[in-house]
């Protein structure tokens, strides 16, 4: 629900021209709270002491509070160039049938599943895995690999922006292919067991910071791609459908590379 909402809101609060720029700044944001959020996290838990989960929970719920405080004294801007931007009451000519029948949309949304189910799927579910039981990785790598993804993020967002706003951005989705292509080719070579434990570890974390890269590439086109697409009074119900395709592909990739894990890694269960 939140995805799609604040989606919507960063459309009505922003210019087709600067639209880019907005949602770059939003994904920027994003990952520095997690990279700061998980640096207080590590520095906040003990796996001895379970009380330290009970203090991070805490905090972590008090934050949520902090978040209602805020959204409740967000007030839309009224300039003229968001009239018309808002769905207007009764409107007609809307709903699931309009947007089945965008051709560009649907489109869109197919390529949006393969991306997610077959990168952000496995990245956020089954690397992890293939990384500890193929290629040897120690589980404290693990955080040192997000760290590596969460800064490149953080330190190349702005500078890929150029290269985002000067091309078409069909061009750059499938830069982002190619980008991620070249990382799971890269976290291959890592489980091969060719080369040494530091080879490894070193092409494992290279992984991480390419996806980095693309998604960095990828958030500041995407989304305002789909603002682009939808007509102004469906604005809301675009973000929301393809928030749910996404949501489906992290769903299904899981399921579908789980089982494929132990036939990769040679092991049963």
């Amino acid at each position: 629900m939140l995805q799609p909402a604040l989606a919507t809101m960063i459309v009505w609060c922003s210019e087709p021209a600067g639209r880019t720029r907005a949602f770059a700044m939003q994904f920027f944001l994003q990952n520095l709270g997690l990279g700061i959020g998980g640096l207080i996290g590590g520095l906040l838990v003990d796996t001895s002491r379970p009380g330290s989960f009970i203090l991070l929970f805490s905090i972590e719920a008090a934050m949520f509070l902090v978040l209602a405080g805020i959204v409740g004294t967000v007030r839309m801007p009224g300039s003229p160039a968001l009239q018309g931007a808002r769905p207007a009451e009764g409107g007609k000519g809307g709903g699931v049938r309009a947007l089945l029948g965008h051709k560009a949309m649907v489109q869109l949304c197919v390529l949006g599943f393969v991306l997610f189910f077959a990168c952000y799927g496995q990245f956020e579910s089954g690397l992890a895995a293939y990384g500890t039981e193929a290629a040897g990785i120690q589980p404290s790598t693990l955080g040192i690999a997000l760290a590596a993804n969460t800064a490149v993020i953080v330190a190349a967002q702005f500078l890929v922006l150029k290269f985002v706003e000067r091309r078409k951005r069909t061009r750059v989705i499938a830069a982002v292919g190619l980008i991620w292509t070249v990382a799971w080719l890269i976290a291959g070579y890592a489980g091969l067991g060719h080369g040494s434990q530091a080879m490894a570890t070193a092409a494992f974390v290279s992984t991480y910071a390419l996806f980095g890269l693309g998604e960095a590439m990828l958030s500041p086109t995407v989304a305002p791609l789909v603002a682009d697409l939808a007509p102004e009074s469906m604005v809301g119900q675009y973000n929301s459908a393809f928030a749910l395709v996404k949501q489906l592909a992290l769903a299904v990739g899981p399921a579908v590379g789980g089982p494929m894990g132990p036939r990769c890694t040679g092991r049963t269960s």
